[in-house]
């Protein structure tokens, strides 16, 4: 992990997760002396790769539509999930539904954009009113305490993880939606959380050094899956990251999530494109409501 970063670096400045999630892409990647990883929360990554900051790097599949014109999608790579992805929550005490209507706000916290945009259009679909007037922004690592303060929150990653754990042992009585899930049940397409890209500028200066680090994350991906023994070793580092039961995590990675882009990842991309597109002109319906305080 590195906290400096500058436009004049000579090594080739990657990017990584520092969620769990990408555990099986990184775990057994052996980059030589001139790749320089770093760790980030998914929107600071996409601020550092469109700034210049960063080479190549995972960022959440917003950001790639949203600046598709400043990067250049690696080949087969993605954080996908092809049903329920149990990192992607939105806890509240008021069910999905035209109740959602009561409610003054929705706590969305500081390290996501995509599932942040997937939660709009969600509401959006099941209520027909634009919530995102009334999503307030909260400090990720805050979640429990949000949560139990405003009633709702949208929670990702391995807080979402580590959340999910904690209420399957207590007696706390929220409605749990799984995006992913729901984003499966409307479109019968696996949803694409991230891929990796990139900068534009930097790709078409150095195509050896991308192709180069495009074909070692995807074999290092394929070693993590192929090799009892690296799978372990991948399986020990999360559990050392997120103090997670190795049973949950082995679950995440063997049925949770995919990290391949194929034809079906990227006709998924495609439709939440369309959603993306569209939102500049969701409007409220005509009902009132009172702004969150």
């Amino acid at each position: 992990m590195t906290s400096s970063l500058s436009n004049s670096a000579p090594k080739t400045r990657l990017g990584a997760i520092s969620f769990v999630n990408t555990v099986p892409v990184y775990s057994d990647y052996q980059p030589d002396d001139t790749v320089q990883l770093v760790y980030e929360v998914p929107t600071r990554l996409n601020e550092l790769v469109l700034a210049g900051f960063l080479d190549v790097s995972p960022v959440s599949s917003a950001c790639y539509l949203r600046n598709h014109d400043k990067l250049a999608l690696l080949d087969d790579l993605s954080v996908s999930s092809p049903g329920a992805v149990e990192s992607v929550l939105f806890l509240t005490r008021t069910p999905l539904g035209p109740e959602m209507l009561d409610i003054s706000h929705i706590s969305v916290p500081n390290d996501s954009e995509t599932s942040v945009m997937l939660l709009a259009y969600l509401l959006k679909e099941t209520t027909g009113q634009d919530f995102r007037p009334w999503f307030n922004v909260y400090e990720a690592a805050h979640y429990r305490e949000t949560l139990k303060e405003t009633g709702n929150a949208l929670i990702i990653g391995d807080n979402a993880l580590m959340m999910k754990a904690s209420l399957e042992e207590s007696d706390e009585s929220y409605y749990c939606y799984d995006l992913s899930s729901l984003w499966k049940e409307k479109t019968g397409q696996p949803f694409v959380f991230a891929v990796w890209v990139a900068n534009r500028r930097w790709a078409n200066e150095n195509p050896q050094a991308l192709r180069r680090i495009n074909r070692d994350l995807r074999e290092a991906r394929q070693r993590f899956f192929a090799d009892a023994a690296v799978f372990q070793k991948g399986l020990q580092l999360a559990q050392s990251r997120s103090h997670l039961p190795a049973a949950t995590l082995e679950r995440y990675y063997r049925h949770c999530l995919t990290y391949h882009l194929d034809a079906e990842h990227r006709d998924s991309l495609q439709r939440f494109d369309a959603v993306i597109q569209s939102a500049a002109n969701w409007e409220p319906h005509t009902f009132e409501r009172q702004p969150a305080p």
